[in-house]
């Protein structure tokens, strides 16, 4: 009987740990199969809207999310060239109040961690790792999983979420690969600010096909600097030397150039994108979270929509617990708009950042006539969605 049999996962990254953090709430044992033999300390900074927080807290994580990461107060809008102020937009208590869970910054690692530690206290799940999914085969309704360690596994389902640059994916649907997007990520981290305004906020400083991102994470509140820029394609991970940041931005207002300035060890990450997929399924194979979508960080939502697809998926295996087939059919069906609408307001944002000549004008005379909370009240959509 298949239904005896763990649904398998490939990838024990955010979304992987989510799949099985969800699935196993439904009665249902897991069997994560990670690649790397260690897990590794991802020391990288993300965004996590209400409508993740609200699914942490469902599944009894975000009480250990608050050790380790911060609530910034306010999300502000400037420009990289003037320096001056365009919006600020109200997080903290106003986004909490309106959605019914906080807006949170934090490493990557932080959220990992947390979710690596309810994944092995979760009842049923099981993590291997050195142990990455190769290849699969489907015979009578179950999938049989060759992986790196030479073990062969048997499942009732495979959950595919190996990330961006995932293996499964091109199997599952010839030439579905990830692609540069032509942006490169410059990415460091900077002393805490001294206090003010951005102590305790996300600041987005816009400017001609550029923007800084940074936001104070950890204990210490160090800032996470994240420049978004065209360039051309580079190894992930490629060290860059301030002086050369600062040159690249040389003709941004002083404030940023200092804030750029302090930044320690910085590294060029290029951003993938992919062509949308039509479908995410083929019979008890699924595709979830970057494996799926690849997203642009333009709206910061990327681990939040792999928390997303975790929770919608289990919702619709618990539905149907002996046919996964048709609940990953139904997950497909609730996840394709979604991802949709957010793709276009990613491309959307993007634009908007990097606006130049007399768009860039009428983008901060037009950010500056709207009240605070409409403009927190454009993203109802995001941040007020309910798996």
């Amino acid at each position: 009987m298949t239904s005896s049999l763990p649904i398998l996962v490939a990838g024990g990254g955010i979304g992987g740990l989510s799949a099985a953090i969800a699935l196993a709430r439904t009665g249902i044992a897991v069997h994560v199969l990670e690649a790397a033999s260690e897990f590794a300390e991802l020391g990288a900074g993300l965004q996590l809207g209400p409508n993740g927080m609200r699914i942490l807290a469902h599944w009894g994580i975000a009480e250990s999310l608050a050790t380790g990461a911060r609530r910034p107060e306010r999300l502000i809008l400037k420009d990289g060239r003037t320096g001056g102020i365009l919006a600020r937009v109200p997080l903290g208590d106003t986004a909490e109040a309106r959605y019914g869970a906080p807006y949170l910054v934090m490493t990557r690692n932080t959220l990992h961690q947390r979710l690596l530690a309810a994944a092995r206290a979760a009842p049923g799940v099981t993590i291997s790792r050195g142990a990455g999914v190769v290849d699969w085969s489907v015979k009578d309704g179950r999938v049989i999983a060759s992986t790196s360690s030479g073990a062969s596994l048997e499942g009732r389902a495979l959950v595919v979420a190996d990330g961006v640059h995932s293996a499964l994916r091109d199997k599952l649907f010839r030439g579905a690969r990830a692609v540069p997007s032509g942006k490169t990520a410059l990415r460091a981290l900077a002393p805490p600010p001294r206090g003010g305004d951005e102590a305790n906020a996300v600041c987005v400083w816009m400017a001609p096909n550029a923007h800084l991102v940074h936001y104070p994470v950890g204990a210490e509140g160090r800032l996470n600097l994240v420049a978004v820029l065209r360039d051309e394609d580079v190894p992930p991970g490629t060290p860059i030397e301030s002086p050369a940041v600062q040159a690249v931005f040389h003709r941004w207002t002083f404030d940023a150039q200092l804030l750029l300035a302090g930044g320690e060890s910085w590294l060029k990450w290029p951003l993938w994108t992919m062509e949308p997929l039509k479908e995410w399924t083929r019979g008890p194979v699924v595709l979830l979270g970057d494996a799926a979508h690849p997203l642009l960080p333009f709206l910061a939502s990327g681990a939040v929509m792999a928390i997303e697809d975790a929770a919608v998926l289990a919702q619709e295996v618990g539905r149907s617990r002996e046919d996964c087939t048709a609940a990953f059919a139904r997950y497909e069906e609730r996840r394709l708009p979604r991802l949709a609408r957010l793709r276009k307001a990613i491309a959307r944002t993007g634009d908007i950042y990097h606006m130049e000549g007399l768009m860039r004008l009428a983008r901060n005379a037009a950010l500056g006539a709207l009240p605070e909370r409409a403009l927190l009240a454009r993203n109802d959509w995001l941040y007020g969605f309910g798996a």
